[in-house]
């Protein structure tokens, strides 16, 4: 009865410390989900501003979603820039290709903070590119990110 009771006991620390099992951060590091059409977050706080083909965001995210999409009818060149700051958890901007594949654009953390800007030109064969934000550990992120083409969409619902 006594292993019974401190079974019991165990169980139930570990059921409400959470494990960190949080299944938006399943999605950081899963290739397939992040190439996937889907969308799938937590978002909390935010403020966010779209000015044109500008995107500025201070926003409590996990999960992903999709901030920018260009369907390129031939072979064309974007010049964007971003930057991207963290505060609290993990976040990275990641280029997906018609293709399916990945290119991971920036990646941040609290542990390693990268606010810098960067511009840059990137070429595009015919179809749909989309970028998407990633984030995981109820991440604080501080996001600009500004394209010469395409659409800007923002974090959440609020499309």
């Amino acid at each position: 009865m006594k292993k019974l009771i401190i079974s019991s006991c165990i169980l139930c620390a570990v059921i409400f410390s959470g494990c960190e099992l949080h299944i938006m951060n399943s999605i950081y590091s899963n290739e397939n989900k992040i190439s996937s059409e889907t969308n799938s977050f937590t978002l909390n706080d935010n403020n966010q501003i779209i000015n044109n083909q500008e995107y500025e965001g201070k926003i409590n995210f996990e999960g992903m979603d999709t901030i920018w999409t260009f369907n390129s009818e031939e072979e064309s060149e974007v010049e964007i820039s971003y930057a991207l700051s963290v505060n609290k958890g993990s976040a990275k901007l990641v280029l997906i290709k018609p293709d399916g594949t990945l290119e991971t654009l920036i990646e941040s953390s609290s542990k390693a903070p990268n606010d810098n800007v960067t511009s840059t030109k990137l070429s595009f064969k015919k179809g749909e590119h989309r970028i998407k934000l990633v984030a995981k550990n109820d991440a604080e992120i501080d996001l600009q990110f500004k394209a010469s083409k395409g659409k800007i969409n923002k974090i959440g619902f609020d499309k």
